[in-house]
Protein backbone atom coordinates (compact mmCIF):
# COMPACT_ATOMS: atom_id res chain seq x y z
CA UNK A 1 0.00 0.00 0.00
CA UNK A 2 1.29 3.44 -0.92
CA UNK A 3 2.09 5.54 2.13
CA UNK A 4 4.19 8.47 3.24
CA UNK A 5 6.82 8.85 5.90
CA UNK A 6 8.21 12.06 7.29
CA UNK A 7 11.74 12.94 6.25
CA UNK A 8 13.97 14.13 9.10
CA UNK A 9 15.25 17.69 8.99
CA UNK A 10 19.03 17.81 8.93
CA UNK A 11 21.43 20.69 8.43
CA UNK A 12 20.33 24.08 7.12
CA UNK A 13 19.25 25.53 3.76
CA UNK A 14 19.38 29.01 2.29
CA UNK A 15 16.38 31.25 2.80
CA UNK A 16 14.98 33.07 -0.27
CA UNK A 17 16.95 36.13 0.90
CA UNK A 18 20.16 34.13 1.26
CA UNK A 19 19.73 32.38 -2.10
CA UNK A 20 19.08 35.69 -3.86
CA UNK A 21 22.17 37.22 -2.24
CA UNK A 22 24.37 34.31 -3.37
CA UNK A 23 22.91 34.17 -6.89
CA UNK A 24 23.30 37.93 -7.33
CA UNK A 25 26.96 37.74 -6.33
CA UNK A 26 27.50 34.76 -8.65
CA UNK A 27 25.88 36.59 -11.58
CA UNK A 28 28.02 39.66 -10.93
CA UNK A 29 31.17 37.49 -10.83
CA UNK A 30 30.16 35.83 -14.12
CA UNK A 31 29.74 39.25 -15.70
CA UNK A 32 32.96 40.67 -14.31
CA UNK A 33 35.29 37.66 -14.42
CA UNK A 34 33.82 35.15 -16.89
CA UNK A 35 32.72 37.31 -19.86
CA UNK A 36 29.04 36.93 -18.80
CA UNK A 37 29.19 33.15 -19.24
CA UNK A 38 27.44 31.14 -16.54
CA UNK A 39 29.65 29.12 -14.19
CA UNK A 40 29.28 25.37 -14.53
CA UNK A 41 29.13 23.15 -11.45
CA UNK A 42 32.76 22.27 -12.13
CA UNK A 43 33.70 25.97 -12.14
CA UNK A 44 31.89 26.53 -8.86
CA UNK A 45 33.49 23.41 -7.38
CA UNK A 46 36.97 24.79 -8.13
CA UNK A 47 36.04 28.22 -6.74
CA UNK A 48 34.47 26.97 -3.50
CA UNK A 49 36.36 23.72 -2.90
CA UNK A 50 33.04 21.86 -2.59
CA UNK A 51 32.00 18.86 -4.65
CA UNK A 52 29.25 19.32 -7.32
CA UNK A 53 26.67 17.23 -5.42
CA UNK A 54 27.01 19.46 -2.36
CA UNK A 55 26.71 22.57 -4.52
CA UNK A 56 23.46 21.22 -6.03
CA UNK A 57 22.08 20.86 -2.50
CA UNK A 58 23.08 24.45 -1.72
CA UNK A 59 21.35 25.96 -4.76
CA UNK A 60 18.19 23.79 -4.73
CA UNK A 61 17.57 24.66 -1.05
CA UNK A 62 15.77 21.40 -0.36
CA UNK A 63 18.33 19.16 1.36
CA UNK A 64 20.06 20.48 4.46
CA UNK A 65 23.84 20.99 4.47
CA UNK A 66 26.33 21.93 7.15
CA UNK A 67 26.33 25.64 8.02
CA UNK A 68 30.07 25.73 7.28
CA UNK A 69 29.26 24.67 3.71
CA UNK A 70 27.04 27.72 3.21
CA UNK A 71 29.68 29.94 4.82
CA UNK A 72 32.27 28.55 2.40
CA UNK A 73 30.03 29.35 -0.60
CA UNK A 74 29.44 32.88 0.62
CA UNK A 75 33.12 33.56 1.30
CA UNK A 76 33.96 32.37 -2.23
CA UNK A 77 32.00 35.39 -3.49
CA UNK A 78 33.18 37.78 -0.74
CA UNK A 79 29.88 37.55 1.15
CA UNK A 80 29.18 37.32 4.88
CA UNK A 81 26.71 34.59 5.89
CA UNK A 82 24.16 36.13 8.25
CA UNK A 83 21.52 34.43 10.38
CA UNK A 84 18.72 35.61 8.08
CA UNK A 85 20.41 33.85 5.14
CA UNK A 86 19.71 30.30 6.33
CA UNK A 87 17.05 28.23 8.07
CA UNK A 88 16.02 24.65 8.79
CA UNK A 89 14.75 22.77 5.71
CA UNK A 90 11.01 22.45 5.21
CA UNK A 91 9.62 19.13 6.42
CA UNK A 92 9.01 16.99 3.35
CA UNK A 93 7.38 13.66 2.78
CA UNK A 94 8.86 10.98 0.62
CA UNK A 95 7.08 8.20 -1.23
CA UNK A 96 7.38 4.69 0.16
CA UNK A 97 7.60 1.94 -2.42
CA UNK A 98 4.97 -0.75 -2.50
CA UNK A 99 5.88 -4.32 -1.83
CA UNK A 100 6.19 -4.92 -5.56
CA UNK A 101 8.77 -2.17 -5.80
CA UNK A 102 6.68 0.23 -7.92
CA UNK A 103 5.69 3.76 -7.03
CA UNK A 104 2.13 5.02 -6.83
CA UNK A 105 1.01 6.81 -9.98
CA UNK A 106 0.43 10.55 -10.24
CA UNK A 107 -3.08 11.71 -9.37
CA UNK A 108 -4.19 13.88 -12.33
CA UNK A 109 -6.95 16.43 -12.78
CA UNK A 110 -6.65 17.57 -16.39
CA UNK A 111 -9.70 19.85 -16.24
CA UNK A 112 -10.38 21.22 -19.73
CA UNK A 113 -6.91 20.49 -21.09
CA UNK A 114 -7.03 19.75 -24.85
CA UNK A 115 -5.51 16.75 -26.55
CA UNK A 116 -1.82 17.37 -27.10
CA UNK A 117 -2.00 16.80 -30.87
CA UNK A 118 1.07 17.12 -33.07
CA UNK A 119 3.84 19.38 -31.79
CA UNK A 120 5.85 20.89 -34.65
CA UNK A 121 9.43 21.67 -33.69
CA UNK A 122 9.87 22.97 -30.13
CA UNK A 123 12.42 20.26 -29.28
CA UNK A 124 14.80 22.80 -27.78
CA UNK A 125 12.06 24.58 -25.85
CA UNK A 126 10.74 21.28 -24.48
CA UNK A 127 14.23 20.30 -23.30
CA UNK A 128 14.77 23.70 -21.66
CA UNK A 129 11.46 23.58 -19.79
CA UNK A 130 12.11 20.02 -18.64
CA UNK A 131 15.50 21.02 -17.26
CA UNK A 132 14.09 24.09 -15.52
CA UNK A 133 11.37 22.12 -13.76
CA UNK A 134 13.03 18.78 -12.99
CA UNK A 135 16.71 19.67 -12.62
CA UNK A 136 16.74 23.34 -11.65
CA UNK A 137 13.57 22.89 -9.55
CA UNK A 138 11.95 26.12 -10.70
CA UNK A 139 8.83 27.05 -8.76
CA UNK A 140 7.14 29.26 -11.37
CA UNK A 141 7.59 29.02 -15.16
CA UNK A 142 5.81 31.15 -17.78
CA UNK A 143 5.39 30.43 -21.50
CA UNK A 144 4.91 33.70 -23.39
CA UNK A 145 4.03 34.31 -27.02
CA UNK A 146 1.60 35.60 -29.60
CA UNK A 147 -1.67 33.77 -30.12
CA UNK A 148 -1.15 30.74 -32.35
CA UNK A 149 2.48 30.16 -31.32
CA UNK A 150 1.58 26.82 -29.73
CA UNK A 151 1.90 27.66 -26.02
CA UNK A 152 -0.96 25.40 -24.98
CA UNK A 153 0.15 22.50 -27.19
CA UNK A 154 3.71 22.75 -25.87
CA UNK A 155 2.52 22.90 -22.26
CA UNK A 156 0.38 19.77 -22.71
CA UNK A 157 3.32 17.87 -24.23
CA UNK A 158 5.55 19.08 -21.42
CA UNK A 159 3.05 17.98 -18.78
CA UNK A 160 2.62 14.56 -20.36
CA UNK A 161 6.38 14.12 -20.49
CA UNK A 162 7.21 15.06 -16.88
CA UNK A 163 4.04 14.17 -14.95
CA UNK A 164 5.49 10.93 -13.55
CA UNK A 165 7.90 13.02 -11.47
CA UNK A 166 5.00 14.45 -9.46
CA UNK A 167 2.40 13.18 -7.01
CA UNK A 168 -0.38 15.49 -8.20
CA UNK A 169 -1.15 17.14 -11.53
CA UNK A 170 -3.79 19.86 -11.94
CA UNK A 171 -4.61 21.69 -15.18
CA UNK A 172 -6.86 24.74 -15.28
CA UNK A 173 -7.89 27.01 -18.14
CA UNK A 174 -8.45 30.66 -17.24
CA UNK A 175 -10.08 31.42 -20.60
CA UNK A 176 -13.37 32.30 -18.89
CA UNK A 177 -11.63 34.18 -16.04
CA UNK A 178 -12.70 32.11 -13.01
CA UNK A 179 -12.52 33.97 -9.66
CA UNK A 180 -9.31 33.33 -7.72
CA UNK A 181 -11.27 32.08 -4.68
CA UNK A 182 -12.86 29.32 -6.79
CA UNK A 183 -9.55 28.22 -8.30
CA UNK A 184 -7.86 28.10 -4.89
CA UNK A 185 -10.73 26.10 -3.43
CA UNK A 186 -10.50 23.54 -6.24
CA UNK A 187 -6.74 23.16 -5.83
CA UNK A 188 -6.86 22.81 -2.05
CA UNK A 189 -9.67 20.26 -2.09
CA UNK A 190 -7.98 18.12 -4.74
CA UNK A 191 -4.52 18.20 -3.13
CA UNK A 192 -6.02 17.38 0.27
CA UNK A 193 -8.20 14.65 -1.27
CA UNK A 194 -11.27 16.49 0.09
CA UNK A 195 -9.94 16.41 3.65
CA UNK A 196 -9.49 20.20 3.79
CA UNK A 197 -13.04 21.38 4.43
CA UNK A 198 -12.30 24.44 6.56
CA UNK A 199 -11.34 26.86 3.77
CA UNK A 200 -10.20 30.34 4.68
CA UNK A 201 -12.52 33.20 3.78
CA UNK A 202 -9.65 35.35 2.45
CA UNK A 203 -7.45 34.97 -0.61
CA UNK A 204 -4.37 35.36 1.58
CA UNK A 205 -5.53 32.53 3.83
CA UNK A 206 -6.32 30.21 0.93
CA UNK A 207 -2.94 30.86 -0.69
CA UNK A 208 -1.32 29.90 2.62
CA UNK A 209 -3.36 26.68 2.70
CA UNK A 210 -2.33 25.88 -0.88
CA UNK A 211 1.34 26.54 -0.13
CA UNK A 212 1.17 24.01 2.69
CA UNK A 213 0.29 21.28 0.19
CA UNK A 214 2.88 22.52 -2.31
CA UNK A 215 5.48 22.02 0.42
CA UNK A 216 4.48 18.54 1.59
CA UNK A 217 3.50 17.24 -1.86
CA UNK A 218 5.34 17.34 -5.18
CA UNK A 219 2.68 19.03 -7.36
CA UNK A 220 2.59 20.22 -10.95
CA UNK A 221 0.01 22.96 -11.58
CA UNK A 222 -0.73 24.58 -14.93
CA UNK A 223 -2.81 27.69 -15.65
CA UNK A 224 -3.56 28.27 -19.34
CA UNK A 225 -4.59 31.61 -20.96
CA UNK A 226 -3.46 33.97 -18.19
CA UNK A 227 -4.15 36.97 -20.45
CA UNK A 228 -7.86 36.45 -19.77
CA UNK A 229 -7.48 37.84 -16.24
CA UNK A 230 -5.30 40.78 -17.33
CA UNK A 231 -6.77 44.12 -18.25
CA UNK A 232 -6.79 45.43 -21.80
CA UNK A 233 -6.77 49.09 -22.72
CA UNK A 234 -9.83 51.32 -23.06
CA UNK A 235 -8.41 53.88 -25.47
CA UNK A 236 -11.41 56.17 -25.11
CA UNK A 237 -11.12 56.44 -21.32
CA UNK A 238 -7.42 55.91 -20.56
CA UNK A 239 -5.25 55.81 -23.69
CA UNK A 240 -2.01 56.60 -21.87
CA UNK A 241 -2.73 55.17 -18.39
CA UNK A 242 -2.59 51.51 -19.29
CA UNK A 243 -0.04 49.51 -17.32
CA UNK A 244 1.07 46.30 -18.98
CA UNK A 245 0.48 43.11 -17.01
CA UNK A 246 -2.02 44.50 -14.51
CA UNK A 247 -5.13 42.59 -13.53
CA UNK A 248 -8.78 43.12 -14.25
CA UNK A 249 -10.73 44.48 -11.31
CA UNK A 250 -11.45 41.68 -8.87
CA UNK A 251 -8.61 39.46 -10.13
CA UNK A 252 -5.72 41.01 -8.22
CA UNK A 253 -5.59 37.91 -6.01
CA UNK A 254 -3.91 36.02 -8.84
CA UNK A 255 -0.98 38.38 -8.49
CA UNK A 256 -0.65 37.49 -4.81
CA UNK A 257 -0.76 33.80 -5.71
CA UNK A 258 1.96 34.10 -8.36
CA UNK A 259 4.19 36.17 -6.07
CA UNK A 260 3.98 33.79 -3.14
CA UNK A 261 4.38 30.66 -5.28
CA UNK A 262 7.49 32.22 -6.83
CA UNK A 263 9.02 33.39 -3.54
CA UNK A 264 8.09 30.69 -1.00
CA UNK A 265 10.14 27.54 -0.47
CA UNK A 266 8.29 24.44 -1.69
CA UNK A 267 8.87 21.41 -3.90
CA UNK A 268 6.20 22.04 -6.55
CA UNK A 269 5.92 23.98 -9.81
CA UNK A 270 3.29 26.27 -11.33
CA UNK A 271 3.39 26.67 -15.12
CA UNK A 272 1.60 29.60 -16.81
CA UNK A 273 0.84 30.26 -20.48
CA UNK A 274 0.01 33.78 -21.59
CA UNK A 275 0.10 36.29 -24.42
CA UNK A 276 1.06 38.97 -21.91
CA UNK A 277 3.41 38.94 -18.92
CA UNK A 278 1.83 39.51 -15.49
CA UNK A 279 3.69 42.29 -13.70
CA UNK A 280 4.81 40.04 -10.82
CA UNK A 281 6.62 37.71 -13.22
CA UNK A 282 8.78 40.53 -14.52
CA UNK A 283 9.88 41.38 -10.97
CA UNK A 284 10.61 37.79 -9.93
CA UNK A 285 12.17 36.22 -13.04
CA UNK A 286 15.86 35.60 -13.63
CA UNK A 287 18.07 33.16 -15.50
CA UNK A 288 19.45 31.71 -12.27
CA UNK A 289 16.33 32.20 -10.14
CA UNK A 290 13.39 29.92 -9.42
CA UNK A 291 11.04 32.01 -11.59
CA UNK A 292 11.76 31.89 -15.31
CA UNK A 293 10.16 32.89 -18.60
CA UNK A 294 10.46 31.32 -22.03
CA UNK A 295 9.21 33.20 -25.07
CA UNK A 296 8.04 31.16 -28.03
CA UNK A 297 9.26 32.42 -31.39
CA UNK A 298 8.15 31.32 -34.84
CA UNK A 299 9.03 27.96 -36.37
CA UNK A 300 12.01 27.42 -38.64
CA UNK A 301 11.54 26.59 -42.34
CA UNK A 302 11.72 22.81 -42.01
CA UNK A 303 9.33 22.80 -39.05
CA UNK A 304 6.86 24.99 -40.90
CA UNK A 305 6.99 22.74 -43.96
CA UNK A 306 5.91 19.81 -41.76
CA UNK A 307 2.62 21.61 -41.17
CA UNK A 308 2.10 21.98 -44.92
CA UNK A 309 2.84 18.30 -45.55
CA UNK A 310 -0.10 17.31 -43.37
CA UNK A 311 -2.41 19.27 -45.71
CA UNK A 312 -1.20 17.82 -49.01
CA UNK A 313 1.33 18.63 -51.74
CA UNK A 314 2.76 22.11 -52.27
CA UNK A 315 5.08 23.65 -54.85
CA UNK A 316 7.47 26.52 -54.41
CA UNK A 317 11.11 27.52 -54.66
CA UNK A 318 13.30 27.80 -51.58
CA UNK A 319 13.04 31.57 -51.86
CA UNK A 320 9.23 31.41 -51.96
CA UNK A 321 9.12 29.09 -48.95
CA UNK A 322 11.39 31.47 -47.04
CA UNK A 323 9.26 34.45 -48.05
CA UNK A 324 6.14 32.70 -46.82
CA UNK A 325 7.71 31.79 -43.47
CA UNK A 326 9.13 35.27 -42.98
CA UNK A 327 5.83 36.92 -43.87
CA UNK A 328 3.93 34.96 -41.24
CA UNK A 329 6.77 34.98 -38.69
CA UNK A 330 6.62 31.18 -38.46
CA UNK A 331 3.36 31.28 -36.47
CA UNK A 332 2.10 27.63 -36.40
CA UNK A 333 -1.62 28.46 -36.28
CA UNK A 334 -1.34 31.02 -39.07
CA UNK A 335 0.63 28.55 -41.20
CA UNK A 336 -2.16 25.98 -40.76
CA UNK A 337 -4.71 28.55 -41.96
CA UNK A 338 -2.56 29.62 -44.92
CA UNK A 339 -1.75 26.05 -45.98
CA UNK A 340 -5.46 25.24 -46.18
CA UNK A 341 -6.11 28.31 -48.34
CA UNK A 342 -3.19 27.61 -50.68
CA UNK A 343 -4.30 24.01 -51.09
CA UNK A 344 -7.95 24.80 -51.76
CA UNK A 345 -7.68 27.92 -53.91
CA UNK A 346 -4.26 27.64 -55.55
CA UNK A 347 -3.80 23.86 -55.86
CA UNK A 348 -0.76 23.98 -53.61
CA UNK A 349 1.11 26.66 -55.60
CA UNK A 350 2.91 28.97 -53.19
CA UNK A 351 3.98 31.15 -56.10
CA UNK A 352 0.38 31.84 -57.16
CA UNK A 353 -0.60 32.65 -53.60
CA UNK A 354 2.27 35.11 -53.13
CA UNK A 355 1.34 36.90 -56.36
CA UNK A 356 -1.94 38.04 -54.75
CA UNK A 357 -0.10 40.36 -52.35
CA UNK A 358 -2.89 39.94 -49.82
CA UNK A 359 -1.90 37.70 -46.96
CA UNK A 360 -4.02 38.89 -44.01
CA UNK A 361 -7.53 37.51 -44.28
CA UNK A 362 -10.22 35.58 -42.41
CA UNK A 363 -9.09 34.01 -39.16
CA UNK A 364 -5.63 35.57 -39.50
CA UNK A 365 -7.23 39.00 -39.38
CA UNK A 366 -9.36 37.92 -36.42
CA UNK A 367 -6.26 36.74 -34.54
CA UNK A 368 -4.43 40.03 -35.07
CA UNK A 369 -7.55 42.04 -34.28
CA UNK A 370 -7.78 40.34 -30.89
CA UNK A 371 -4.20 41.41 -30.14
CA UNK A 372 -4.58 44.98 -31.37
CA UNK A 373 -7.80 45.56 -29.44
CA UNK A 374 -5.82 45.08 -26.20
CA UNK A 375 -2.97 47.45 -27.10
CA UNK A 376 -2.42 50.79 -25.42
CA UNK A 377 -2.16 53.97 -27.45
CA UNK A 378 1.63 53.94 -27.09
CA UNK A 379 1.81 50.36 -28.34
CA UNK A 380 -0.38 51.18 -31.32
CA UNK A 381 1.72 54.21 -32.18
CA UNK A 382 4.88 52.09 -32.15
CA UNK A 383 3.32 49.53 -34.50
CA UNK A 384 2.02 52.33 -36.72
CA UNK A 385 5.48 53.91 -37.00
CA UNK A 386 7.12 50.58 -37.85
CA UNK A 387 4.39 49.79 -40.40
CA UNK A 388 4.70 53.15 -42.12
CA UNK A 389 8.48 53.25 -42.31
CA UNK A 390 8.92 49.53 -42.99
CA UNK A 391 12.47 49.40 -41.72
CA UNK A 392 14.22 48.66 -38.40
CA UNK A 393 14.02 51.62 -36.03
CA UNK A 394 16.15 52.52 -33.02
CA UNK A 395 14.82 53.39 -29.57
CA UNK A 396 15.86 57.02 -29.93
CA UNK A 397 14.05 57.31 -33.28
CA UNK A 398 10.87 55.93 -31.75
CA UNK A 399 11.12 58.28 -28.80
CA UNK A 400 11.55 61.29 -31.11
CA UNK A 401 8.77 60.39 -33.54
CA UNK A 402 5.96 58.85 -31.45
CA UNK A 403 3.06 61.30 -31.58
CA UNK A 404 1.67 62.41 -29.24
CA UNK A 405 4.80 62.00 -27.09
CA UNK A 406 4.78 59.51 -24.22
CA UNK A 407 6.97 59.28 -21.14
CA UNK A 408 10.14 57.22 -21.17
CA UNK A 409 8.55 54.80 -18.69
CA UNK A 410 5.50 54.20 -20.90
CA UNK A 411 7.64 53.76 -23.99
CA UNK A 412 9.81 51.16 -22.25
CA UNK A 413 6.71 49.33 -20.99
CA UNK A 414 5.12 49.40 -24.43
CA UNK A 415 8.21 47.99 -26.16
CA UNK A 416 8.59 45.21 -23.58
CA UNK A 417 4.92 44.35 -23.92
CA UNK A 418 5.02 44.24 -27.73
CA UNK A 419 8.12 42.07 -27.68
CA UNK A 420 6.54 39.66 -25.19
CA UNK A 421 3.46 39.39 -27.42
CA UNK A 422 5.75 38.60 -30.41
CA UNK A 423 4.35 41.63 -32.27
CA UNK A 424 7.80 43.19 -32.60
CA UNK A 425 11.34 41.84 -32.59
CA UNK A 426 14.67 43.40 -31.67
CA UNK A 427 17.86 42.82 -33.64
CA UNK A 428 21.17 44.59 -33.11
CA UNK A 429 19.49 47.36 -31.11
CA UNK A 430 16.77 48.02 -33.70
CA UNK A 431 13.04 47.23 -33.52
CA UNK A 432 11.05 45.75 -36.38
CA UNK A 433 7.83 43.88 -37.00
CA UNK A 434 6.78 41.12 -39.40
CA UNK A 435 5.27 41.84 -42.83
CA UNK A 436 2.02 40.22 -41.64
CA UNK A 437 1.70 42.68 -38.76
CA UNK A 438 2.71 45.56 -41.07
CA UNK A 439 -0.06 44.71 -43.56
CA UNK A 440 -2.70 44.37 -40.87
CA UNK A 441 -1.60 47.56 -39.09
CA UNK A 442 -1.54 49.57 -42.34
CA UNK A 443 -5.06 48.44 -43.26
CA UNK A 444 -6.42 48.99 -39.77
CA UNK A 445 -4.99 52.46 -39.29
CA UNK A 446 -6.13 53.46 -42.79
CA UNK A 447 -9.66 52.34 -41.98
CA UNK A 448 -9.63 54.19 -38.65
CA UNK A 449 -8.33 57.32 -40.39
CA UNK A 450 -11.07 57.15 -43.01
CA UNK A 451 -13.72 56.76 -40.30
CA UNK A 452 -12.25 59.71 -38.42
CA UNK A 453 -12.35 61.87 -41.57
CA UNK A 454 -15.96 60.89 -42.29
CA UNK A 455 -16.98 61.72 -38.74
CA UNK A 456 -15.40 65.17 -38.98
CA UNK A 457 -16.91 65.90 -42.38
CA UNK A 458 -20.44 64.93 -41.41
CA UNK A 459 -20.44 66.02 -37.77
CA UNK A 460 -23.26 68.41 -36.98
CA UNK A 461 -25.62 66.98 -39.65
CA UNK A 462 -27.60 64.13 -38.04
CA UNK A 463 -29.49 63.48 -41.31
CA UNK A 464 -26.40 62.94 -43.43
CA UNK A 465 -25.56 59.30 -44.07
CA UNK A 466 -21.94 58.18 -44.03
Amino acid sequence: MHSKKQRRRRGVVLTPQGLKKLQTAKTEAERRENHERRYTLEDLSIRTGLDPDTLMKVFTCETGVDKRTLDRCFRAFNLLLEQSDYDLPTIQFESVETRGGTMAQVLPDWGEAPESGVLYGRTEELATLTQWILEDRCRLVTLLGMGGMGKTCLSVKLTEQIQDNFEFLIWRSLRHAPPIQDILAQLIRFLSQDKEIDLSETVDGRVSQLLHYLRVRRCLLLFDNIESILQGCNRQKEPYHYSVGHYRKGYEGYGELFTRVGEARHQSCLVLTSREKPKEIGLLEGQSLSVRVIQLKGLQLGEGQEIFRTKGSFWGTVAEWNQLMEYYAGNPLVLKIVSTTIQRLFDGSISEFLKQNTAVFGNIRNLLEHHFDRLSEAEQEIIKWLAIHRQPTSFSELRENISPPVSLQKLLEALESLEARSLIDKKAGFFLTSPMVMEYATDRFSEERNIEIHQKVFSGNPYQRV
